[in-house]
């Protein structure tokens, strides 16, 4: 079974040299499938939601340097809920 969004995500890769014309925007992505650029976020998201109905779909802000977010669980002990 694939990854969630892999298709999309290699879709964006492909297409990426192309879409940095329009670094900053949000691209909206359905299977292989650019569905659109917009201004924001909430913009594509709706749009996503309104088209592709409640299948998959990725809204990504277009970026050439893409930002890396670290998480861990790795909690001092003082930290509990």
């Amino acid at each position: 079974m694939p990854d969630p969004l892999e298709t999309e995500l290699k879709t964006y890769e492909q297409n990426k040299q192309k879409l940095l014309l329009d670094e900053g925007k949000f691209v909206l992505i359905h299977g292989d499938q650019i569905l659109g650029v917009y201004e924001t976020y909430e913009d594509a998201l709706k749009l996503g939601y309104e088209k592709c109905k409640l299948e998959p779909f990725l809204v990504k802000q277009i970026q050439v340097l893409e930002q890396v977010h670290y998480f861990t669980r790795d909690l001092p002990s003082g930290c509990r809920t």
